[in-house]
This record gives structure tokens, C-alpha cells and sequence, in this order.
């Protein structure tokens, strides 16, 4: 080739070679420049060496004109020697500059910048690369990146074809590699890959061979990126890693959110003394109101200020719930900050009368043991916003912490228009954690009045939601009784804010209880968690759906996170302890639920807990009597009882058990709670025609007490009846 002239390009040197043809240097006669030549091989054509579909791609890729994409000139299309006519970059790949080791922070940034700059004029073109690779990737000698190599590109929300493992794997979306629906974001995927092997030296997924590198894409979790030290790269490595999000709605949802981001390191990188990461721990601030009835607002402003200082990125805050252990405690400041390994403190009172309030809030600096500043806010609920807003201000400039526009909005957001209904979300919310049945219909009342309020304010929608949700637990309701009510409160709430974490998990958890959508429901779970990684219902609830998918590990350390973050909680305490009894850890579950009955005695559900640990131990007067005590707590004595003849059962009395059992009244049944009970018991005393009859009845009753089927013990002996697999596929889950 080197010497020939086609067309009026002479060809001067070979650039290099892969899967979709040769590329060589050229000089344009007619108009004297220097181009790029790129010969598309038959075998990258279709059928009788077709390459009509490539070169129109092509044309249309034409129209991509921007500083950061190779441009193509022409389109050579002869039947023999088909050819694109582009840009010559007089410069090197970005494949050779990952080849000397990592790079620097601010070089890999102000790279993956420019091409998602590139990116971002072909998607606003219509277009997706879908080979965004450090080989596709040219670099000037003047430092100007430019995406090269769109001859895989295609209109964007295409549906894939044959052709959807064109391309490198080892930079593929997981969703490419599934043959999914196609669209911008699985660019961003790509673009993630680069960035991460541009700071790491090395690709986040690999495997010796196809398979195993395209099973670790899809299934194996992104690995964090390790900083020598915390912040000292501005927080790029959790760009990356938003990236690679599997799950493509909780990655970024285009170029220009990317962008934003990368701007934003940059920024940071551009002043390393800001990039430093500092630790605070806010310590719970102390009711001081007359009467001590106030500390729903206490505890809510703590909450409050916690989540405005959370979201500046260089701010390493302790979650309220871990810094709640040590209120109390006796141990000095200089004590409790050596224990959470923070240097700054904050503490506060509040003293509340009426509608008037005196906040006073000390920001020390642990480890001189100094007062950096000690302010009296005086003032009215009407003022409650502006005295958040001016602490985490505050906390800011005394840190000296650089922050970006969005921290600065984050910072001024406030979640409602009126005091009065965030006093009433508030008292809604105190009420809700009590997780029993006054608690949940107050919490209803608290969120009603808080929304008559303030029909916008999105928190208080998923607070009712949230109530609703659980009503049907406590008070044996059927659940249509109370979806429609959950469902419609949390979908106003989204419409008010898409964005709201907790509105996203309590999504889930109904699509999780009520629809069996268990895929849709782990996406919301885990959009809620980038959105607020630290809620602690979410890592809660999120367990519950990876166990009752069968993946029991991950839900033994989703369970153990969620208490971490919570550990006064007895609810969630108690569910971990029911996530071990689903994976036969019974001395561990009995540990868990004696534990939240230490938090409160009152919190009845873990008498069940124990119970069940204990019949699993084969200790079975000991879950009778735990059952008994659990029924003549609850008023569920009908329920108790059918319990109970299952715990006979198990015990080798079946005859007993069959005796209990007929004599249990079932005209008033009605909750899907009652016929999974009476299904557990007829399976155990060996009638499992009945037994799935009763199930039926749960399943059509859309009860959420049939979602632990596919893991419940309790269902051992019906397993291999091809019934069992049928159940299974009613409710969505894997067989």
C-alpha cells in the first residue's frame, strides 16, 4: 500500500491494524493536508462483503463536529477497497500513556474531561460510541484528547442485534453484554473503565479468558478505588466508580452530570489544601425544654444538621445513630473523639417553649481540646431552617472546607415551606420508629397533619407511605387495604422530588412486599443508597430482598450494615437476627433479638424470633413457651396457637399438633399472615395438599408473609413437589 494513490490520497506510512481494518497515513493532493486513511476490512462488513450499513454509519457520524472527536472528512466507497477519509492526529494513543503506569489525578481528570466533552456532542447527535477504549482514544501533541474510531457507533436507544459483542469486552456495560436495549450510558460505563485503569494502571474486571472476564463484568462488584491518602485525588475515585454502577439508573445519567462531576475534582485537585478529608461527629443535642417532652425535635435537629453537612464531599460525618452510643456515657470529648477517630466535635441544646427556641451549638476541636466557635441562636420554629443552614455554614468556614455550588445549594435546600409541618414530619417519624401499633397509626396522624401543612413537602408523603407499609404488619389487614394508600403517598412524593433517597426505598420495599418486582425493587434500593449511602432502612430493607432472593451472605452483611448504622433501632436489630434464622445461625438470631428486647421489652416481635431459633435448635418447650408469651402480648392468640402446632410438630408430636390445630377458629381469617401460618402447620404435620392450598390463599391475598418461601425451612418437606416450584413462580422468585 505505502507509494499508491487512490483517489487523489497518497499513501505514505501504515498507522496500525485492528479488528475493523488498516489504517495508514495519507497526503491529500488536492487540497495538500496530511489524513488519516481507514481501510474497512471485508471481514467487518456483512454478507457478500457488504459495507453499505458501516459507511452509512459513518456519513452520519460526519456530523459530529467537535474538538474532542476525530473528524471525518469523506467517504471512500468502493466495492473493493471501502475507506473513511479522517482527521491525521499527529500524537499517540492514550493506550501507550496507561502502558508507562498510572497517571497523575489531574492529568487522568482533565483526559477523561475531554472525552466526555466528545461524548457528549455525539449523544446530543443521536449517537453512542460503544467502543469508548484508551486505544480509540488519540492524544495531540498539544494535550487535546480526541475520540477516534466511530465505526461501531449507533443511533442511541437501539435495540442490539447480532453485533452486540462488537466491540472490546473488557470495556463492554454489563447490559452490552447481555444484548439489552442501548443508550448513552453504557458510553459512561466505558468511560468509567479508562478512568479507573488511567488512576489504577490496571482494568476494574478482569478474567483469564472471555467468559470468566464477561462474568466478572456482570456479576463481580466494582472494586474501590485506594487512595494513598483520604482526598488527596479529590474524590475522582468515587467518579469512577459511579460509573460503573451495574445497574444503569444509579449511574450517571448522561454526559453533562459526568461533566459536572469531573469539574468539580478538578476544582478541588487544582487546590490540594481543600482536598484534605476532615471527620466530625455530631453529638446529639440535649433537650432542654421545660417538661423534656421535646426530644422528637432534639433528635430531628441533630438529624437535620447531619444531613446538610453530609454532603460536602471533603466532610467525613459520623452517622447519628453511632455517635448516639456514646451520648452518656461519662466519657470526655477528647475521649469519644479518639474512639470514632474524628477530630472536630459538635455539640448543642435545644430549649424549646411554644413556638419559641434557644439553640446553642459548640464547634471543639478535639485534639487541641479548643472551642473553634460557640454561638446562641435565638429565635422561633419560623427560624428553625435559617439556624440549620447557618450551623452547617458555619462548620464549613471554621473547617475551612472549599465548597461547590451544589454544596452550597445542598446546603441553603430546605424540605419544606413550613415549620409547622416539619415539627409534625418530625413528631410522625419519632412515632413510626416505635415500630408497634400506636406507634404507626400516630405516625399516619402526624404525617397527615404535616401534609395538610405543606401539601409539597415530598418527606412527609414518604413518611405516610412508609406508615402504611407497615400498618398491615401490626394490625393483620390485608395488604390492598393499605398498598393503594402506600403506593400513591410515595409516588407524590417522587413526583414532588425524584431525587429523595428515602422515597426511593420505600418504593422498593412495595415493590419488593406487594409486586414481587425484585429486580426493579434492587434497582431503587440501590439508587437510594448512591443517593444517601448511609440510610440505614435501606441497608435494612435491602437485606431482607437479598435474602429472600437466596443470596444469604450478601444479606447477612446488608442486615449487619444497616444495624451499624442504626444500632438503636430494635426493629432492624431484630431483622438481622431474623436474616441469620433464615440462614440457620439460630444462636446468633437469639442473640440479635434478645439484644433489641434489651433496647425495648416492649418490642414483642422478637419473642416470635426467639421462638423459631429455638425450634430450630430442637429446644421446643423453650419456643412454646416464647410463643405463648408472644400471643397473649399481641392479642394474636389464634395465631399463637396455630404456631404452636407447628412447634409440636417439629417436635415429633404430630397427633397433639393436629389437635391444636383443629380446634383454631378460621371464619374471621383474612390476612395472608393467618393462612401462611396454617400452611407452615399442615406442611409439618405432613398434609400438603392443604398445605398449599393455604399457601395459595397467601399468594392471592398478595401477602408480603410469603416472600421468605424460597429460604423458609419451615417449608422443607414441600420443596421437591413440583407445586413448590409453581408457588415460586408466582411470586417472581428464582426456582
Amino acid at each position: 500500500m505505502i507509494g499508491r494513490t487512490i483517489s487523489h490520497y497518497r499513501i505514505l506510512e501504515k498507522l496500525g491494524e485492528g479488528g475493523m481494518g488498516a489504517v495508514y497515513k495519507a497526503l491529500d493532493t488536492r487540497l495538500d493536508r496530511t489524513v488519516a486513511l481507514k481501510f474497512i476490512s471485508t471481514g467487518a462488513c456483512g454478507p457478500g462483503n457488504d459495507c453499505a450499513e458501516i459507511l452509512e454509519e459513518a456519513r452520519v457520524t460526519a456530523a459530529i463536529n467537535h474538538p474532542n472527536v476525530c473528524s471525518l472528512f469523506d467517504v471512500h466507497d468502493s466495492a473493493d477497497e471501502p475507506f473513511l477519509v479522517m482527521e491525521y492526529i499527529d500524537g499517540h494513543s492514550l493506550r501507550s500513556e496507561i502502558e508507562r503506569g498510572p497517571l497523575d489525578a489531574g492529568r487522568a481528570v482533565g483526559l477523561a474531561t475531554q472525552v466526555a466533552e466528545g461524548l457528549r456532542a455525539a449523544h446530543k447527535k443521536g449517537f453512542i460510541h460503544r467502543d469508548i477504549k484508551p486505544e480509540n482514544i488519540l492524544i495531540t501533541a498539544e494535550g487535546v484528547a480526541k475520540i477516534t474510531d466511530f465505526g461501531l457507533a449507533r443511533k442511541a436507544d437501539v435495540y442490539a442485534t447480532a453485533d452486540f459483542l462488537s466491540g472490546t469486552i473488557a470495556y463492554m456495560s454489563p447490559e452490552q453484554l447481555r444484548g439489552e436495549k442501548l443508550d448513552r450510558q453504557t458510553d459512561i460505563w466505558s468511560l468509567g473503565v479508562v478512568l479507573y485503569e488511567m488512576l489504577a494502571g490496571t482494568r476494574p474486571f478482569r478474567g483469564e479468558y472471555h467468559e470468566a472476564l464477561m462474568y466478572s463484568i456482570a456479576n463481580e462488584p466494582t472494586p474501590h478505588f485506594r487512595e494513598e491518602k483520604p482526598g488527596s485525588m479529590g474524590g475522582v475515585g468515587k467518579v469512577a466508580g459511579r460509573c460503573l454502577e451495574k445497574i444503569p439508573e444509579v449511574r450517571y445519567a448522561d454526559a453533562d452530570a459526568l461533566l459536572a462531576d469531573l469539574k468539580e475534582v478538578a476544582g478541588r485537585l487544582a487546590h490540594p489544601e481543600d482536598c484534605l478529608e476532615k471527620a466530625i461527629a455530631v453529638m446529639p443535642f440535649s433537650d432542654l425544654s421545660a417538661g423534656g417532652d421535646n426530644r422528637y425535635f432534639s433528635d430531628g435537629l441533630t438529624e437535620e444538621i447531619i444531613n446538610g453537612i453530609s454532603k460536602i464531599r471533603t466532610l467525613k460525618v459520623v452517622s447519628r445513630t453511632t455517635v448516639t452510643q456514646y451520648d452518656r456515657s461519662g466519657k470526655n470529648v477528647k475521649q469519644v473523639a479518639t474512639d470514632l477517630n474524628v477530630q472536630y466535635m459538635l455539640e448543642g441544646s435545644v430549649r424549646k417553649k411554644g413556638s419559641d427556641l434557644l439553640i446553642t451549638a459548640q464547634l471543639i476541636d478535639a485534639a487541641a481540646d479548643t472551642y473553634l466557635w460557640s454561638e446562641k441562636y435565638p429565635g422561633t420554629m419560623d427560624d428553625i431552617f435559617s439556624i440549620q443552614e447557618t450551623v452547617a455554614s458555619r462548620i464549613a468556614k471554621a473547617l475551612r472546607l472549599r465548597l461547590s455550588p451544589g454544596e452550597k445549594r445542598t446546603i441553603k435546600k430546605r424540605p419544606t415551606r413550613s415549620a409547622d409541618a416539619y415539627q409534625l414530619y418530625l413528631k410522625g417519624r419519632f412515632q413510626w420508629n416505635r415500630r408497634n401499633l400506636e406507634g404507626i397509626e400516630a405516625a399516619i396522624r402526624y404525617f397527615q397533619r404535616a401534609i395538610r401543612k405543606d401539601a409539597k413537602y415530598a418527606l412527609a408523603w414518604t413518611g405516610l407511605s412508609d406508615a402504611y407499609n407497615l400498618l398491615s404488619e401490626y394490625k393483620r389487614l390485608t395488604r390492598d387495604e393499605n398498598y393503594a394508600k402506600a403506593k400513591k403517598a410515595v409516588l407524590r412524593a417522587l413526583e414532588l422530588d425524584p431525587q429523595l433517597a428515602e422515597a426511593r426505598t420505600s418504593l422498593a420495599s412495595l415493590l419488593m412486599l406487594y409486586e414481587w418486582d425484585w429486580a426493579t425493587a434492587e434497582k431503587e434500593f440501590r439508587l437510594s443508597l448512591y443517593l444517601k449511602p448511609d440510610y440505614a432502612t435501606t441497608h435494612h430493607w435491602l437485606a431482607e430482598l437479598l435474602n429472600f432472593t437466596g443470596r444469604g451472605e450478601e444479606a447477612i452483611r446488608t442486615a449487619a450494615r444497616a444495624t451499624e448504622l442504626d444500632p438503636t433501632s430494635p426493629a432492624i436489630v431484630k431483622d438481622e437476627g431474623l436474616v441469620l434464622y433464615y440462614n440457620q445461625r439460630f444462636e446468633d438470631a437469639i442473640e440479635m433479638a434478645k439484644k433489641s428486647l434489651e433496647m425495648d421489652k416492649t418490642f414483642v416481635a422478637s419473642h416470635r424470633l426467639i421462638s423459631l431459633s429455638l425450634a430450630g435448635l430442637g429446644r421446643i418447650d423453650e419456643a412454646i413457651a416464647e410463643n405463648d408469651l408472644w400471643g397473649e402480648i399481641t392479642g394474636f392468640r389464634d395465631e399463637a396457637d396455630i404456631w404452636r402446632s407447628y412447634l409440636h410438630a417439629v417436635g415429633g408430636e404430630r397427633e397433639k399438633a393436629r389437635k391444636i390445630l383443629a380446634s383454631v377458629p378460621r371464619e374471621g381469617f383474612t390476612s395472608g399472615f393467618h393462612f401462611r401460618a396454617l400452611a407452615v402447620a399442615h406442611a409439618n404435620i405432613g398434609e400438603p395438599d392443604e398445605a398449599f392450598a393455604l399457601l395459595r390463599k397467601a399468594i392471592d391475598l398478595r401477602s408480603e408473609a410469603v416472600c421468605s418461601l424460597k429460604i423458609d425451612i419451615k417449608f422443607a418437606s414441600l420443596r421437591e413437589d413440583p407445586r413448590f416450584k409453581e408457588m415460586l413462580t408466582m411470586i417472581g422468585l428464582p426456582v
